[in-house]
């Protein structure tokens, strides 16, 4: 019988955590798919996303095992106190893992990129290394802290740390990222994300011209552009309302948006964090999802709106674009406030055949994305 080879993996944030969004799912998903050919062991920390308290049921600084969620798999996890993790305790973490694969999920990470990086650099021990960005490389995801990032980057760039690393791209644009920052890489496989599957039956909502529900579900910051958002519901003069779900991530930022909310009562209203479960039910009682984002990576809400037949309307950084042409949304241009506004008011104005239409090719959409995923051949190749 053939013995699976070990994988570990490295970021902030896993499961039981969701708050840190999208990248969570993703590694979450991963573990799934490669649960059945390797022994998945996971170093993170103790704590989702500004949350101060441990997760309830696990041991911290300790391997747990844990299954993951809607399964029957289990991986070994350990939850670091973030604190006392050191380049000696990541050493003997490393030996004891005994991994063919080392697999580092975002690049901004002093604790559970750098230091691993800096710990690796003195072992011998014969391991594959792969660094998956998860869109930090963007433009959009590098304009804040332009100058610190910079600097950052052109250390990875100069010390070698990153020699030996194979790149994990989720989309060919990832890939250009990839090989513009670090063009002496050892071979970047772009594999997409994968993500939940969609509903095999979709839902309608009721759709009167002129009227539109908006749901908004993603971490709050101004990454996502949320204040932007707002300024555009209050230039409405329609019958739109907007629901937003997620974690604030940026107290004065939210301080801002709470400052219009309260201008326009009765248009928005924050309704707090859904669990990742439970996000495609919430998303199927809107009319369309909202997010003006500068960047994603893959953007699961995006995706997961369009699984239960929701159309979107977002930006054209994301990997969902041509969005009217295929009738399952529109992108718009975020420079451009008075494009924002006349295409959210074309959707608003839309009847119900209209309505429906954009419904079905939301979910074609998300169908023909999952069916052409050929995600086990691109992580053959990514892994081998």
């Amino acid at each position: 019988m053939k013995e699976n080879k070990k994988l570990l993996i490295f970021y902030d944030y896993f499961y039981p955590g969701y708050k840190a969004g999208g990248p969570i799912q993703s590694l979450t998903n991963l573990a799934l798919a490669l649960a059945n050919d390797y022994h998945v062991n996971v170093i993170t920390t103790a704590y989702d996303l500004n949350i101060a308290t441990p997760y309830a049921g696990i041991e911290m600084n300790k391997w747990n095992t844990v299954k993951l969620p809607g399964t029957g798999k289990v991986i070994n996890v350990f939850y670091s106190d973030y604190k006392s993790l050191n380049k000696q305790q990541l050493h003997c973490l490393i030996k004891e893992s005994s991994p063919h694969v080392i697999y580092l999920n975002g690049i901004f990470s002093y604790k559970l990129f750098l230091l691993p990086l800096l710990t690796l650099k003195k072992t011998r021990d014969n391991y594959k290394l792969i660094i998956c960005p998860r869109g930090m490389l963007q433009k959009g995801a590098l304009s804040g802290k332009r100058f610190k990032k910079k600097i950052y980057l052109l250390y990875l760039q100069l010390t070698g740390l990153l020699k030996k690393a194979h790149w994990h791209a989720t989309t060919n644009i990832e890939a250009v990222d990839i090989r513009k920052h670090f063009p002496g890489n050892r071979g970047v496989v772009v594999a997409p994300n994968i993500p939940k599957v969609p509903f095999e039956n979709i839902s309608y909502q009721q759709k009167q011209p002129g009227t539109i529900t908006l749901v908004y579900l993603s971490l709050i910051n101004e990454h996502k552009n949320v204040l932007l958002l707002l300024q555009l519901i209050q230039l409405t003069k329609k019958d739109i309302v907007l629901d937003m779900y997620g974690p604030v991530i940026d107290e004065q930022y939210w301080q801002q948006c709470t400052a219009i909310i309260q201008k326009m009562p009765g248009k928005v209203q924050y309704k707090g964090d859904v669990q990742p479960a439970d996000v495609q039910q919430v998303l199927s009682q809107y009319h369309a999802l909202i997010l003006l984002t500068k960047g994603e990576n893959f953007g699961h809400a995006l995706y997961e709106s369009l699984s239960v037949g929701r159309p979107v309307i977002t930006s054209y950084f994301t990997p969902w674009n041509d969005l009217q042409q295929k009738r399952a949304g529109v992108n718009v241009d975020i420079s451009d406030m008075q494009d924002c506004l006349t295409k959210l008011l074309d959707l608003a104005d839309m009847n119900q055949a209209e309505y429906d239409t954009y419904c079905s090719g939301a979910h074609q959409l998300a169908v023909q994305y999952y069916k052409n995923l050929d995600a086990e051949k691109s992580y053959r190749e990514l892994f081998g």
